[in-house]
């Protein structure tokens, strides 16, 4: 797929019945568009995200996200995959989880939306153009209010769909794949641990990570055993957007993962979101983490911190340290952002052995 798809179409393509549709106005006509890339993190699955926006001839302004997404099967780096790994790695990821949910169109808890979704574009071969309502959100920062209603609608989400327990094969795939090959002989090399923005080799954080590394096939066959529900996948507040024009608490765009997950899952992301984006200052960590455990809990009725913290130790804690950041200059800036991404790597680990370990 073409990640520049909407700039090679602009000019061939009508949407004026789109534009119609958005704006609820049958006789628009469009004077001027234009398309504008948006940065967006890179995933093996979205090759663009670009803003397609403009006025019609009275004035009217307009605007789409659209957003270009592949099977991974087209993923440059699928050499990288170990190839008696590649077959499964391509049939199991979630490449279209984000359409589907917004396809699929399910009740949500009140206070939480998806963006409109005005059209899909079928391209063949597993490559799709979604084009989505563009939600202008509120930059305000979070505090312990925002995270306690995200948590609380995220457990009204998981309450609301239960599923049958089963293997998570999206830990599993973790596990096996970018935590064993990549992320694991990094981090337990020492000389990884020299470089100037790290803490040194004898710091008691590698000792922690390779401590956890040890007993993570325990930890997954826990989370494994825990009550499922289906999920956001990718709750952290950069995908909770607020709309300025009130119409809901959360518009959840992103969504991920594809498969059921254990109860809690989502309070990973929404717990290192924000640290991962190097805003969240670490000693802030202990008092989101207590308002979200609890938020969440007043509305499953029952205690997350298994799956929360156990898919955490999973999926979160191995990405905390910016390994693919320390090729780059050491600037001021770099070092805050390892700083902020070093203590929550310092507050996971104690997460495990605070509720992990004794239970494993």
């Amino acid at each position: 797929m073409r990640a520049d798809y909407p700039t090679q179409q602009d000019r061939s393509m009508d949407i004026t019945g789109l534009v119609r549709t958005s704006l609820g106005d049958p006789t628009a006509e469009i004077a001027e568009q234009r398309v504008e890339p948006l940065p967006h993190p890179p995933t093996l699955s979205t090759t663009g995200l670009s803003r397609v926006r403009g006025v019609t001839t009275t004035g009217r302004p307009w605007s789409f996200v659209v957003k270009s997404i592949h099977s991974v099967r087209h993923w440059p780096g699928l050499d990288t995959v170990p190839e008696h790994m590649r077959a499964d790695f391509v049939a199991q990821y979630p490449w279209r989880t984000d359409v589907d949910a917004y396809l699929a169109d399910e009740p949500l808890p009140e206070g939480l939306r998806m963006p409109r979704l005005y059209q899909v574009d079928d391209l063949g071969e597993d490559r799709l153009v979604v084009w989505m309502e563009d939600v202008e959100a509120c930059a305000k920062p979070w505090d312990l209010d925002r995270y306690r209603t995200a948590a609380r609608l995220l457990g009204e989400l998981a309450a609301s769909r239960p599923a049958t327990a089963s293997t998570n094969l999206g830990l599993h795939a973790l596990h096996q794949g970018p935590i064993q090959n990549l992320f694991l002989p990094a981090l337990a090399d020492p000389a990884t641990w020299r470089h100037p923005l790290l803490p040194g080799p004898d710091d008691p954080l590698r000792a922690d990570l390779l401590a956890i590394a040890e007993v993570l096939p325990e930890i997954i066959r826990m989370v494994d055993g825990l009550p499922y529900t289906r999920c956001h996948g990718d709750a952290c507040p950069a995908n909770l957007l607020v709309p300025v024009d009130g119409s809901a608490e959360f518009v959840a765009i992103d969504w991920s993962w594809g498969a059921p997950a254990a109860l809690g899952f989502d309070l990973g992301q929404l717990l290192v979101g924000q640290s991962n984006d190097g805003v969240t200052e670490p000693e802030e960590l202990p008092a989101v983490h207590d308002t979200i455990v609890a938020a969440y809990a007043d509305m499953v009725g029952a205690d997350p911190i298994p799956g929360y913290v156990g898919s955490l130790l999973v999926r979160g804690l191995w990405m905390a340290i910016p390994l693919e950041r320390m090729g780059e200059e050491p600037t001021p800036e770099l070092a805050e952002l390892f700083r902020k991404r070093i203590g929550l790597a310092r507050f996971v680990t104690g997460l495990f052995a605070e509720h992990v370990r004794p239970v494993i």
